[in-house]
């Protein structure tokens, strides 16, 4: 810790010269790092308007605010669906529109989706089975079955 202060105290310390063009030490310090405080606010206040930084993006909404704003019922994240599935994105399993949208069509549907609730499944999405929900009752999961095909 002493070797530090000692080469720190060497680094900068004022040794009351004055820069002349020959020292090198100085003439490589920057005009803006040198100059007094008053002068360096005058420069920064000189830069163009377009160099401006932009604001970042702003975080994405909260899983319980993706599926309100889907039209989604809260009966879908008290169940903890927003854990493994985003509205539009991929998580662990699919994105519930990218469900709606495979399974749209199907006129057992609402049949497959209510079994794949409550007992779990796999092998549509990939090597990652959906975790069963014994908790819900049919009807429970019927209506989350049914709400997840109303995505478009």
């Amino acid at each position: 810790m002493v070797a530090t202060v000692v080469m720190l105290a060497g680094c900068g310390g004022d040794d009351g010269r004055t820069p002349q063009p020959h020292d090198t030490a100085a003439a490589a310090i920057p005009a803006a790092q040198t100059a007094p405080p008053a002068a360096a606010e005058a420069t920064a206040s000189a830069a163009p308007a377009d160099t401006a930084v932009a604001a970042p993006d702003p975080p994405p909404a909260s899983p319980v605010v993706q599926y309100a704003q889907a039209g989604l019922p809260r009966s879908l994240i008290d169940a903890g669906c927003y854990a493994c599935h985003d509205v539009n994105g991929a998580r662990i399993g699919p994105p519930l529109r990218a469900v709606a949208g495979l399974y749209r069509t199907d006129p057992q549907a609402i049949d497959k989706l209510t079994h794949k609730i409550i007992h779990g499944g796999g092998g549509v999405w990939g090597p990652t089975p959906m975790i069963a929900h014994p908790q819900l009752d049919e009807a429970q999961a019927r209506a989350m079955a049914e709400a997840i095909l109303t995505l478009n």
